[in-house]
């Protein structure tokens, strides 16, 4: 079965869409996955996701979706999120295309850098306001990184499937001819 090549607009508003799903399955319904008593946050690895199959362009709207979502719920600093969310998803999306034939790869550094810089954001805003120490903070962190590296091929996976995209990367005739830069 050949699968329909979907303009570009297309498969942000999908992305967009899938955004909304996994923000409503963590938020509203209640339904907050947690290891070792990190939570787990979907969005940063659908953005991260989505930029690097996708490019900038694709990483700026979705980055601002989300980053719109938390600032609809009343989540922290107004316009914190959407600029933070924005940044990274162009910044994720330059990224993929160093990454190009590497997906995952580009993916999970892509996945763990946001949720460092994310986790690192949250530590600074309420290290005014909390008497969290670092140790405390480090050890969440930790989790949060490793999590993020482990869950995002599985989103890479649900991003590809919903935006359209297959993997790329060397075709078999420029394999059998010696790789991607012509016959040596």
């Amino acid at each position: 079965m050949k699968r329909m090549n979907l303009p570009p607009a297309l498969r942000v508003v999908l992305c967009i869409v899938l955004l909304l799903v996994a923000y409503v399955l963590q938020r509203s319904l209640g339904v907050r996955l947690s290891v070792f008593g990190v939570h787990i946050d979907l969005l940063p690895l659908i953005v991260a996701a989505v930029a690097v199959l996708m490019g900038s362009g694709a990483g700026f709207v979705c980055g601002f979706a989300a980053g719109l979502l938390y600032d609809a719920s009343g989540i922290g600093i107004e316009g914190l999120y959407p600029l933070y969310y924005l940044i990274c998803g162009i910044v994720c999306g330059r990224i993929g295309e160093y990454f190009h034939n590497r997906q995952m790869v580009g993916t999970m550094l892509c996945s763990a850098g946001m949720v460092l810089a994310l986790a690192a954001i949250r530590y600074l805003f309420l290290f005014q306001f909390s008497d969290m120490g670092i140790l405390v903070f480090a050890r969440g962190m930790a989790m949060q990184l490793l999590l993020a590296v482990v869950l995002s091929p599985a989103v890479l996976v649900v991003v590809r499937r919903v935006c359209g995209k297959r993997k790329t990367g060397i075709s078999a005739e420029q394999s059998m001819e010696g790789g991607s830069n012509g016959p040596a």
